[in-house]
């Protein structure tokens, strides 16, 4: 196993959530509970004001918050109608948290998470009916929450599959945008707002990378680099001290051929100028990588630091700012998701 560079790590797997941290003998872990609650496919969040405080999210119970850094675990589910969770975001300003639902709903919480409101107007956009999910019975789901750095900020979440939307008045009205990408982009799984240039959003679909230079109103597809392997199956991930930076993982073909002797064929793609053009990495994987990276993170106190999960029940982590990764531990249930505290 590598080198751990004793971060801890907060794990989300399809049977429970697990602590891990490095010792001598590298990393292990442990599950803090919260098993039998469903895959936790959203990252979990540790509060930007208060380290002790994580959140954890469900795809059957619904939002959990620890205040002992993951020692133990409370519901926290007032208001929160609907308790399938599939992203957490905080606004590093305000301290508002915000969940992403299925069906793709927003709710956020002004009081660290112990009551939630919805923003109900997301949810009664014409654009809803041709919503759908890729699985029986094929529910829409809100994967993915970016913010702009305005005062009040524009939210931007990812649908899969529905694309995108964007409030631009802190989520008291909604609209759907770039509608007429097409087919191609339909299916939104992660979206970014660059931080020195907030009308820069990319989105990561299905079908590669799609950037927008004006807030959302129109895109393009930027998939240089991205030849072979287009399909994004992770959170898109960036660092504040070079706003250009991208990482996320890719795969040369969808969920549909996973099933293949050569898998996912699955890499990392960077970028480095805001989302113009990408290079593919898989140094350090197995050559073909078969498993699927589901959950991927960057330390916040050292930004050359890259943790990925996945689906095989391994984590890896990067020293180089994603060029190359090594596998710090293995024995889990599949990995959906991570975070470095």
């Amino acid at each position: 196993m590598g080198a751990t560079n004793g971060h801890k790590l907060f794990i989300g797997t399809s049977d429970a959530l697990y602590i891990a941290e490095s010792g001598d003998a590298g990393y292990t872990s442990r599950k803090v509970g919260l098993e039998g609650l469903g895959d936790f496919r959203a990252a979990p969040v540790v509060d930007c004001r208060d380290v002790s405080t994580v959140y954890a999210g469900t795809n059957k119970a619904g939002m959990f918050r620890s205040r002992d850094g993951g020692k133990s675990w409370h519901d926290i589910n007032e208001g929160l109608l609907h308790k399938t969770v599939w992203s957490i975001a905080q606004d590093i300003h305000t301290g508002n948290l915000y969940v992403g639902a299925s069906p793709a709903s927003v709710f956020v919480s002004t009081d660290q998470g112990d009551t939630w409101k919805e923003f109900d107007a997301l949810e009664r956009l014409p654009e809803t009916r041709g919503w759908t999910g890729p699985v029986p019975p094929h529910v829409s789901r809100l994967k993915s929450l970016a913010f702009s750095n305005d005062s009040p900020p524009v939210i931007y979440g990812a649908i899969e599959e529905g694309w995108a939307v964007r409030s631009v008045d802190g989520g008291e009205t909604w609209e759907q945008i770039a509608a007429e990408i097409g087919p191609d982009a339909h299916d939104g799984h992660s979206v970014v707002v660059i931080p020195d240039d907030p009308g820069v959003v990319i989105v990561g679909t299905g079908r590669g990378m799609f950037r927008s230079t004006n807030r959302g109103e129109d895109f393009e597809p930027v998939s240089q680099g991205l030849e072979k392997r287009r399909y994004t199956p992770s959170p898109l991930v960036g660092r504040p001290d070079k706003p250009g930076y991208l990482l996320t993982a890719v795969t040369a073909t969808g969920p549909g051929g996973w099933n293949r002797p050569e898998g996912g064929d699955s890499g990392f793609a960077r970028s480095e100028d805001g989302g113009l053009t990408w290079t593919v990495s898989t140094k350090g994987l197995p050559e073909p990588c078969i498993s699927i990276p589901r959950g991927l993170a960057i330390a916040a106190d050292d930004p050359d630091v890259c943790v990925a999960g996945m689906t095989d029940g391994t984590v890896w982590m990067s020293h180089d700012a994603g060029d190359s990764f090594t596998k710090v531990l293995d024995g889990l249930p599949p990995v959906l998701s991570v975070t470095v505290a």
